[in-house]
């Protein structure tokens, strides 16, 4: 046998036992690698041994249990390593045989490509969030060393000939290409031999390279996204990749967001290259430098990367417009994820890559699907044809993204924005429903339900102005959980009253555009209550601390009460306010009144505590009318929530102004009162939770266990309630003199008040039983909008 004949049966036999082909299959293996000989019987020798190149490469298992399975040469992953190698030791060889080997080398670079490509698309499908990219400089390469790898392998001149003569669209000799594929024939010739290696995809190869000459007026570099071949045997894949040009080619001038097509076939698309980083492998650089399992909300980079994906979206939604055909559907994307934004390096931009479904979503392929497809809208990964609203939903989850910085599968808001900024977490569950229809309820016109990027955009914007505004500007907002939200316990109201009047006070100014029909309901009925917990919690204390000093005989030169008590005409006491108080009470008298100002003063710290952490700036009315007994629910949840803005510091008024011997009856109500805010507004709680699974709302988890501070809060009700019972068994034997150990009592009533109920309860569990409450509220609205049914 000749030389290279030799060369060639031991490279046979080493992909006969890499590969796993049978000895009769080895037959058509060794055809398809034959070397080509000179002269008319070569040529066909060489159409006929591309096909065969194009049948090994699409009868190639994509996924790894499949290849295991069909050829038991153990994992894909020792059969790259060992073809690697091969690889390698080719290179070490001699110059004879190297250059009898030449074709054979190039077929099983592709090959080892095409694998290494496979295993790439599998790693990305079932990537989780927390999973972080193995081996290599290149980040964007979760399985093995891209640059050492597929960048030698592409670079390879024998390998790029391989790639010429298994995607060339050039028909076979003495044939006119098709119409339909003219201009890729042409795009196909001008491209200069030299490529490399770019990225891997999520079912291709993506190649640079530049052309030959003027292209478009200029001589630009391409991408070259070549779909691995096991790829194209789907019908449908095929189709859409030959139709990508057609499809969403514009001829617009003048775009700063899409990335310009110039020829597709079945098995590549060829179009303006990109200098920069996916958004997925920038988000993955952002989170590598950040504190782990730190809760924040980052306010400056949801404006600004939000804006550009805003901006990106409208572009796509204009150039639908002006050109029917662009798009097909209307400028709809369809596959937005991370990985299909590339970040401009020239000038930040978003650049939007891949337009039309990823099969990988469609269970068209096999195989898990991991961070990636939860971009992706429900109704495109079901294969369904009705996708005109499937970007809300991605731009849903994008911006959910971006306000965070991290990776999740979840597609539920995170909890981080109903703790700091409820707002925008409303405007992200009315992009993120599951069901099409029941996306933009509320920042959309209500009559024509027809929706633009652009009028989206100003709401988003407005809606980030006012969180803004409410957190005095801040630019990243820290969510204080459990121990680290100690010092929030220096703010007794919770900074809501503050909160309230600067969101009330920037939706007066226009902040919130009325034609998206969004401004929440009863804004101002809110700010008044708020406003009047204050003011009610001011008094109460005010009044406790003047009456405690009064008891003590103590001068704080309080000028006011000087003043008071000049216009009064009595130096000794307060006009009016001493009038009402029982004969029997006496001030000053310590002794006798100090039980009811500690218990007092206790109640007048916790009660607006409670009130402002848990209820201030949340209705249940949101619900509106309509449905039915969870309306009426609504209603007296309403009631008992703002009953607790005030009564609680008026039964501190009338033991510090009336008569201190009620403090025992008084605690007893105040209890009791809690004990039924807690009760109903629970129920309410559980009651939309229900209500919104019965109707399908995806906006709520579907497991109670996922739902935050609802767990929590179901131990409120039996709680408050046990401590009712006791204040009003033992406040009741007290009153009637029956019990006369009144100190520890009100000690142990005060330290229950003020370390269980304040700090406890309000200061560290408060934030997240505020969470499940608030997403209530926001259900509810949206349970509205469909007619509560």
């Amino acid at each position: 046998m000749a030389p290279q004949g030799v060369a060639l049966d031991a490279v046979l036999a080493a992909l006969r036992d890499l590969t796993g082909y049978s000895q009769d299959r080895t037959a058509s293996l060794r055809s398809a690698l034959s070397l080509s000989p000179a002269g008319p019987e070569g040529a066909r020798r060489l159409a006929g041994r591309q096909a065969a190149w194009r049948r090994v490469l699409q009868d190639m298992p994509v996924d790894e249990r499949s290849f295991d399975t069909r050829f038991g040469l153990g994992s894909r992953t020792a059969v790259i390593a060992r073809l690697t190698a091969w690889c390698a030791g080719y290179r070490e060889q001699g110059e004879a045989l190297r250059q009898d080997c030449a074709d054979v080398f190039g077929f099983t670079g592709l090959f080892l490509l095409t694998l290494i490509g496979l295993a790439e698309s599998e790693a990305q499908r079932s990537r989780l969030p927390a999973a972080d990219p193995a081996g290599g400089a290149d980040a964007s390469a979760l399985t093995h060393d891209c640059p050492a790898v597929c960048g030698v392998l592409a670079a390879d001149e024998e390998v790029g000939r391989a790639v010429s003569a298994v995607y060339s669209p050039e028909p076979a000799a003495g044939r006119r290409p098709a119409p339909e594929s003219e201009q890729a024939v042409q795009e196909w010739r001008a491209m200069a031999p030299n490529l490399r290696f770019h990225r891997h995809g999520s079912t291709s190869v993506i190649l640079r390279g530049s052309t030959t000459g003027a292209v478009h007026g200029a001589r630009p570099d391409f991408a070259l996204k070549l779909v691995l071949y096991p790829f194209t045997r789907i019908g449908t894949l095929a189709k859409a990749t030959r139709e990508y040009a057609r499809t969403y080619g514009s001829a617009a001038q003048g775009l700063r967001h899409l990335v310009r097509v110039w020829a597709s076939f079945d098995t590549w698309i060829m179009m303006e290259f990109i200098e920069g980083s996916t958004l997925a492998e920038t988000v993955r650089a952002e989170a590598a430098g950040r504190p782990a399992g730190e809760l924040r909300l980052s306010l400056d980079r949801l404006r600004e990367q939000g804006s550009k994906l805003f901006d990106a979206l409208a572009e796509l939604q204009q150039v639908a417009a002006d050109n029917p055909l662009h798009g097909g559907l209307g400028g709809v994307h369809a596959d937005l994820s991370p990985s299909n934004i590339i970040v401009s390096a020239a000038d930040g931009t978003f650049r939007l890559v891949d337009l039309g479904r990823n099969y990988l979503y469609t269970h068209t392929i096999t195989g898990a699907t991991g961070v990636a497809s939860s971009y992706i809208a429900p109704e495109v990964r079901s294969g369904d044809g009705h996708i005109l609203r499937a970007d809300l939903y991605s731009l849903g989850r994008l911006l959910m993204l971006f306000g965070t910085g991290v990776e999740s599968t979840d597609r539920v808001v995170p909890d981080v924005f109903y703790m700091r900024a409820p707002q925008l977490a409303r405007f992200l569950e009315d992009l993120v429903d599951a069901v099409p229809e029941r996306r933009l309820l509320i920042f959309s016109d209500p009559v024509q339900r027809e929706f633009s990027y652009a009028r989206l955009k100003e709401g988003f914007l407005a809606e980030l102005e006012l969180v803004r505004a409410a957190e005095r500007d801040s630019g990243e907002l820290r969510v204080e959980a459990g121990w680290r939200a100690l010092r929030e316990l220096a703010r007794p109201l919770a900074g809501d009253p503050g909160r309230e009047w600067r969101l009330w006070r920037g939706r007066r100014r226009g902040g919130t555009p009325s034609a998206t029909g969004s401004r929440p309901p009863l804004a101002t009925w809110l700010l008044g209550w708020s406003l009047l917990s204050a003011l009610v919690w001011a008094l109460t204390n005010f009044a406790v601390l003047t009456w405690l000093f009064r008891d003590l005989n103590l001068s704080w030169d309080n000028r006011l009460i000087e003043l008071v008590q000049h216009l009064g005409g009595n130096r000794e006491g307060l006009p009016v306010v001493d009038s009402w108080r029982h004969s029997d009470y006496t001030v000053p008298d310590w002794r006798a009144n100090l039980p009811a100002r500690m218990v007092g003063l206790s109640y007048a710290i916790a009660a607006p505590k409670y009130y402002q952490m848990l209820f201030s700036g949340l209705t249940p009315l949101a619900i509106g009318r309509r449905a039915g007994s969870l309306s009426r629910l609504a209603l007296a949840t309403e009631t008992i929530m703002r009953i607790m803005a005030v009564v609680p510091c008026g039964l501190v008024l009338a033991i510090t102004l009336v008569e201190p011997r009620w403090w025992p009856v008084n605690s007893a109500i105040g209890q009791i009162l809690t004990w039924l805010a807690n009760v109903l507004t629970l129920a309410y709680v559980r009651a939309v939770i229900a209500r919104s699974r019965r109707l399908g709302l995806t906006t709520v988890p579907e497991d109670d266990s996922k739902i935050t501070g609802l767990a929590a809060f179901t131990q409120w009700s039996p709680t408050s309630m046990f401590y009712a019972v006791a204040v009003l068994t033992v406040g009741t034997l007290l009153y009637l003199g029956l019990l006369h150990d009144v100190y520890v009592y009100a000690l142990a009533v005060t330290s229950t008040n003020l370390i269980l109920f304040y700090v406890i309860k309000c200061g560290l569990g408060g934030p997240l039983v505020r969470v499940a409450i608030v997403r209530a509220c926001l259900t509810a609205e949206r349970i509205g909008r469909l007619g509560g049914r």
